[in-house]
């Protein structure tokens, strides 16, 4: 009798420089054209922060293939009555481009925790959200060709 197993079964170890981390194949997000200034890296898994009292709209972007690298990237909830820090009608062309939907994707901003005058300020990246497809195991990162989104909004 041969026994088979499926790709998505198998657990995968990874060690990250917060600790180790167990995935399957079911968990991977492919970005074809990588995450700008990473575009070498194309697979990817969401893990929570490991810290206590970290609001759970903030994931980590973990690369499978660099386990050094890690985003902290916030999850946004759209409003179409205009109290979205990124506006729908924005990420609409991509989405169709993709036969995609709001309600098929999630959303992330990048985000980047700045010590300022011993200060300590969040931003987000609004201009270039990524864009995740759970159904496809699939990601992008965008471009939001608008002077209202920025590299750098701050939160804090």
């Amino acid at each position: 009798m041969t026994r088979t197993t499926s790709l998505s079964k198998l657990k995968k170890r990874l060690t990250t420089s917060v600790g180790e981390l167990e995935y399957t194949h079911e968990d991977i997000f492919s970005f074809k054209n990588g995450i700008y200034g990473f575009g070498n890296l194309k697979d990817f898994i969401i893990t929570f922060l490991p810290y206590e009292y970290t609001p759970e709209m903030y994931r980590y972007l973990q690369s499978t293939e660099e386990p050094n690298l890690a985003l902290i990237i916030m999850n946004i909830v759209l409003n179409s009555n205009g109290s979205s820090i990124v506006d729908p009608k924005d990420l609409e062309p991509h989405l169709l481009a993709r036969n995609l939907k709001l309600e098929d994707v999630a959303i992330f901003l990048v985000t980047s925790i700045h010590n300022e005058e011993g200060k300590q300020r969040v931003s987000v990246n609004t201009k270039a959200p990524i864009i995740l497809a759970p159904g496809r195991q699939e990601g992008w990162q965008i471009i939001l060709d608008s002077v209202t989104y920025q590299v750098k909004h701050y939160l804090v």
